[in-house]
């Protein structure tokens, strides 16, 4: 099998590989609602699906070109068909790249994030099969009171993490800590629905960027972004 031929089994078994998964996770709800004559309430629903479509939309086409030179098809497919991309595959990736040696948009790089994504897929897999296997043993330790302050943070720590990370790392100006500052107002001390909240972070960020990028350079001839 030569290079191209590769290439198009690559694409070919992704794409009906994922196309299969999902009727396969479209089922299950389905499915369960239908034996149990239990179905969502879309009214109730609603304004958190709208939430993460807001916040997540921006997110998935950049995300999906600027991971394509370093992992390839074939490791974004894995990733895409076994979740969290930039929390487990894209840093299994990059260790391994540069633990190698090898350029970004490579074959052997391309190659290598395959692996790197299997192996991450399979630790995956069996730290949440020992995690099934424990939960019932360890449930006195997990439901203690002591634990559950840290159990009940553990989303806003995990992307309040992010967050930190990409400001730290990224550009300082102040006006990059507005829509961060709106959006905790927002929650913490207004009454509006989730998805409103993000509605408005979403355009202010927007707004934000684009007088940032485009409006303050064209006037002082300087670029604040690097």
């Amino acid at each position: 099998m030569d290079k191209k031929q590769f290439e198009k089994w690559v694409h070919r078994f992704g794409q009906s590989s994922s196309f299969v998964l999902l009727l396969l996770m479209v089922a299950f709800p389905i499915t369960v609602s239908a034996v149990y004559h239990q179905w969502p309430n879309f009214g109730q629903i609603w304004p958190g699906i709208l939430t993460v479509i807001l916040m997540l939309a921006p997110w998935w086409p950049g995300e999906t070109i600027g991971y394509m030179p370093t992992m390839g098809p074939g490791a974004l497919y894995q990733s895409y068909i076994t979740g969290n991309v930039t929390a487990l595959r894209m840093p299994a990736t990059i260790g391994t790249m540069n633990a190698i040696g090898l350029e970004p948009n490579t074959d052997g790089c391309h190659t290598m994030a395959i692996i790197a994504c299997g192996a991450s897929n399979f630790v995956t897999v069996i730290l949440l099969f020992l995690g099934l296997l424990l939960s019932v043993p360890l449930q006195p330790v997990l439901y203690s009171e002591t634990l559950q302050p840290a159990f009940s943070n553990a989303i806003p720590a995990l992307f309040g993490g992010l967050i930190a990370q990409s400001i730290l790392k990224g550009k300082k100006q102040l006006l990059y800590y507005i829509p961060l500052v709106v959006l905790a107002y927002l929650i913490n001390l207004t009454g509006l629905n989730g998805a409103y909240v993000m509605l408005i972070t979403v355009v202010l960020g927007a707004l934000e960027y684009f007088l940032l990028d485009f409006l303050i350079p064209k006037k002082t001839g300087k670029t604040l972004v690097k």
